[in-house]
This record gives structure tokens, C-alpha cells and sequence, in this order.
């Protein structure tokens, strides 16, 4: 095997060095022979960098030692996480959870003309009209009604006899003044539409994590990809407001659903490139904290804004400001490192050490890059992970778990209509994940990643079961998807960190991408259990 691609056998239990042997070899020579000092109007000279820590770069083996010298977490960090990791975090969720509240479909029922011809009010008529089937009122038949005239007085008699919705249908209003399948009609045999499409929206964002990714990693970065993102989700978003067809509406989704995902990752592996190992925990939590919020921020939104139209309009919004990071989000240095773009590097690297106040030359910066550079490959595919037996099923685990989580958690997050009032059933399922942000971070830095995986699938397996019992009781079968949100929640909580730790640079992009990737298949299989369940009265 080639020597630039070897693991040692002694340091196989960390993820972190495991991934960072993949890129780097263990040795590394002193090469600092840039100048260091510099010479005062006076005459004296005073050194460019302190003693200190030009020793420290000096004897740097690995880009994280270089990082820490410029400073690992220091002002430059907590301002990324503060002004863009959480605010994409918050969006991201704000946007994808929007789509949620467009295709809910409210209860229907055949058009039936004749009660302005009568005293009866709305539900009185309806009630009248509608046949039921099983104790189930019907949304797709209604009773035959004769009417007979006579002195210039109507009256009519409803007899058994039923017939097809042949003039349009009606639809709850209480909650929603319009979605996606109330405009277009998605009712009936159609009715699978709203389902479909939301299975097709993940599928299209579980295409967009596989390729854009791999598009971020292997030529453009993650920086410009990002933008990328929200740009194409704003010109797929635009003609759904006046499309009609029911295939080019769903066709849309698909290229709308390209974006959801990506625009979150690239500043997500960007922000835990330039923090160390040891904060990535606490990154990830982080970034869930504020996805939560931007979760239960949707429901207040779909609740003052309930037609889907206006809703599709302001998803647009987090991605037009987006664009105010364009000269703030810098593109990992490590992926530059990586690329060969040394100077560009550099200048990152540089601009992370003048926010720190750590004193550090351009060519002591880049002499070291250059060393570091000769010493790993510049390129690799993701299928290189293969050569390593221990890492290979280490990364199909992630994907499998991802998998896995992702189902259940979009099963729970899916039910919201589980209440009569589905705004208040969506924020107590949202706010269920913030206990669960510090719970998992907890668990993971006291007990491991590996316990926490089992006890989540084991605690999962036991609330999914318990759910089955609570059907006919609306908020302990709340409460109880609420437990299973939680522990989703932990068990996607590792999923993200493990993936930043066991994966190496060079494909870190890439990898995540398709554990999302998994995952994304995981959130379209949820939207058609729980069709299923509606037609098997299943939970």
C-alpha cells in the first residue's frame, strides 16, 4: 500500500487521527527558513512572530497543529458560529420545515349546491349530504338530492342513493385558508399527490447531498457551492406560485428539493474544518440548538401566514440573505490545503489568526503548507475509504444509522396533524429536540458515541411500540411521538458528529453528503408509512 495512504495500527482506536493519518504521514521536517524579524525606523529589529510560536509552527505535523497556532477557537470561531453557522442552522430548518405546512391536505367533502336554498347552516348541509361509510364521513361521495317545486316553495328530499363529486369539493378552512392540495385539487384518487410529492422532494434532496457534495469536494469548494445551494432554490421556487400541473408542480419539488440539504452542509463542514477535534461535539450541538428553533419558528409562521402561497414566498427570503455572506464565509482552508491552493490557504488561515491576535508571517504560514502539502495526496475519490477495512465499515455504519434515525425522525416530525390544531402539534414536536440538543452532547462526553447509538435504537424501539397503544388518546400518543422525536434527535446528534471525526479531509464533503444522502432516502419512506397507517388506522 502506498506510504501516503497508510493508517498505523497504534492509533486506530481515534477517529479523528485515523482520518487525519489518511491524508498526512506521522513525521515531518523543520523547514521555517522564512524571515522572521523585521527592522524599526530606529534600527533595532523586532521579531515577526513571537519565539513561541514560531517554535510551535516550526514543529507542526499536521494542519490542525498549524491551526492551532493561528488559534483553534478563539474570536474568529465563536464569531463564524455566532453570525453564520447558527443563522444558516436556523434557516435551513426554517425553509425545509415551511414545505412541511404547504402540503398539509385538511379534511374534504363533496360540493353539494342547493343550501342557499334553505335555512341550514354549513355543517348542518354537510352533514346531511355526506354519507359515511364504516362511521367515517366520505370525502369522495355524496347523497343524491331531489327537488321538487311547488306555490314558488322548494323543497327537497335526500335520499340513499350516492354519487361522485361532480360539482368541485369543499374544504376545512379552520386551519389553513389554502395549501397545495386544496389550489390543485389534490383530492380522491388524487389524493396520494401531497405524499408523493413530499417523497419526491427527498429524493430530490437526497440527489442534491450526493452530487453537490462530491461537485464541493472534488473542484468548486464548499464556499461557492453553498451559494450555489440558494440560488437554485430561489429559481426553482419562484414558478411553483403560478404552475397548475400537477407533474411539473411535482417535477419542481424535485429541483427545489436539490438545495435543502446543501445549504446547510457546506457552511456546517466548513465551520467543523477550522475548530478542533474536541469542539466538533459542541459544534453539533450547536447547529441543532438553532435548527430547532428555526423549527418552531415555522409553526408561529404558518400559523400568522396559513395559505401556501405566501409561505413558498417567504422560504425565499433566508435564501436572498443568504448573499450577505459572500464576502464573510471563507471556504475551508483545509479543503484548500488539499486542492493545492496554498495561497489562498494562506490568506484564510492568516485572516483567522489576525481575528485570534496570533502573531504569525504569510511565509512561515505558507512554507508550512507547502511542506504539508508534499507530504499528502491532492486528491482522492471517496471509494479510497475502501482500502481500509476498519474505516470502509465504519462509514457504511454511518450510512446505514443514518438511514435508520432519519425514518423515525421524519415519521414523528410528519405527525403534527396527530392534534386537531397541527401548529401546536408541530411546535411541541420541535421542542422536544432542545432538551435533546444537551442530552445527547451530555451522554456523548461522559459515556461515548458508541453507547449512545444503542441506547437510542433500544429507547426508539420501545416508544415506536408504545405508540400503537396510545391511538385513541391525542396527546399522550403526542407526547409519546415526542419521546421518539427526542431520541431521533440524539441519534442523529451522533450521526453528524461521527461523520466530522471518522471521515478524512479530502472527502469529508463528499462522505457526509451521502450519509444525508441515506438519510434523505430514509425521510422519503416516512411520508408512505404514514399513508399507510391512515389507511390501516395504524399509528
Amino acid at each position: 500500500m502506498d506510504e501516503k495512504f497508510k493508517l498505523k495500527a497504534k492509533n486506530k482506536t481515534s477517529h479523528s487521527t485515523a482520518a487525519e493519518k489518511y491524508s498526512t504521514n506521522s513525521s515531518i521536517e523543520n523547514v521555517c527558513t522564512a524571515t522572521t524579524e523585521r527592522t524599526n525606523s530606529n534600527g533595532t529589529t523586532k521579531p515577526l512572530i513571537s519565539p513561541a510560536k514560531t517554535a510551535k509552527l516550526g514543529s507542526a505535523q499536521d494542519f490542525d497543529d498549524i491551526l492551532e497556532v493561528v488559534g483553534s477557537f478563539g474570536r474568529y470561531q465563536k464569531m463564524m458560529m455566532f453570525l453564520i453557522f447558527m443563522p444558516v442552522s436556523f434557516f435551513a430548518a426554517f425553509t425545509s420545515n415551511l414545505f412541511l405546512f404547504q402540503m398539509v391536505l385538511p379534511d374534504y367533502w363533496c360540493h353539494t349546491p342547493g343550501r342557499e336554498n334553505t335555512s341550514l347552516s354549513l355543517a348542518e348541509w354537510r352533514q346531511l349530504t355526506r354519507p359515511s361509510s364504516n362511521g367515517e364521513p366520505s370525502r369522495c361521495l355524496m347523497h343524491e338530492i331531489s327537488w321538487m317545486s311547488y306555490n314558488n316553495t322548494s323543497t327537497f328530499t335526500v335520499t340513499n342513493k350516492t354519487k361522485e363529486c361532480n360539482n368541485g369539493w369543499e374544504f376545512d378552512t379552520t386551519e389553513y385558508s389554502a395549501t397545495v392540495g386544496t389550489s390543485l385539487e389534490w383530492v380522491c384518487e388524487r389524493d396520494h399527490y401531497s405524499h408523493y410529492t413530499m417523497s419526491v422532494s427527498m429524493a430530490g434532496n437526497a440527489f442534491g447531498s450526493l452530487i453537490f457534495p462530491i461537485l464541493a469536494d472534488k473542484y468548486v469548494g464548499r464556499r461557492f457551492m453553498f451559494f450555489v445551494a440558494l440560488s437554485l432554490q430561489i429559481i426553482f421556487t419562484i414558478p411553483l406560485l403560478w404552475v397548475t400541473n400537477a407533474a411539473v408542480h411535482i417535477a419542481l419539488r424535485f429541483l427545489q428539493g436539490l438545495c435543502f440539504e446543501t445549504n446547510y452542509l457546506m457552511p456546517y463542514v466548513i465551520y467543523m474544518e477550522v475548530i478542533p477535534p474536541e469542539r466538533r461535539a459542541h459544534g453539533v450541538m450547536v447547529s441543532f440548538i438553532a435548527w430547532t428553533f428555526g423549527m418552531c419558528s415555522t409553526a408561529f409562521v404558518a400559523w400568522l401566514v396559513p395559505h401556501w402561497k405566501y409561505l413558498a414566498v417567504i422560504s425565499i427570503f433566508p435564501s436572498l440573505l443568504g448573499f450577505l455572506y459572500w464576502r464573510h464565509l471563507p471556504d475551508s482552508p483545509r479543503w484548500l490545503l488539499a486542492k493545492g491552493k496554498v495561497h489562498q490557504c494562506a490568506d484564510v488561515l492568516l485572516q483567522i489568526s489576525a481575528t485570534n491576535k496570533a502573531q504569525v508571517s504569510r511565509p512561515e504560514v505558507e512554507a508550512k503548507l507547502e511542506e504539508l502539502m508534499r507530504r499528502q495526496p491532492v486528491d482522492h475519490p471517496l471509494s479510497d475509504v475502501l482500502q481500509y477495512p476498519k474505516l470502509a465499515v465504519r462509514t457504511l455504519m454511518l450510512f446505514l444509522v443514518s438511514f435508520m434515525q432519519f425514518v423515525v425522525y421524519s415519521v414523528a416530525m410528519l405527525s403534527m396533524t396527530v392534534l386537531p390544531n397541527s401548529f401546536l402539534a408541530h411546535f411541541v414536536l420541535s421542542i422536544f429536540e432542545l432538551p435533546s440538543n444537551f442530552f445527547g452532547w451530555a451522554v456523548i462526553h461522559y459515556m461515548g458515541r458508541r453507547f449512545m447509538v444503542y441506547c437510542t435504537f433500544l429507547l426508539l424501539s420501545v416508544f415506536c411500540l408504545a405508540a400503537y397503544f396510545c391511538i385513541q388518546n391525542e396527546w399522550l400518543l403526542l407526547t409519546i411521538l415526542g419521546f421518539v422525536k427526542f431520541f431521533s434527535t440524539c441519534g442523529l446528534f451522533v450521526v453528524f458528529l461521527m461523520t466530522s471525526e471518522v471521515l478524512p479531509t479530502p472527502v469529508r464533503t463528499s462522505g457526509t453528503g451521502i450519509t444525508v444522502v441515506f438519510g434523505m432516502l430514509g425521510m422519503g419512506v416516512a411520508p408512505h408509512v404514514l399513508h399507510v397507517r391512515h389507511h390501516l388506522s395504524a399509528p
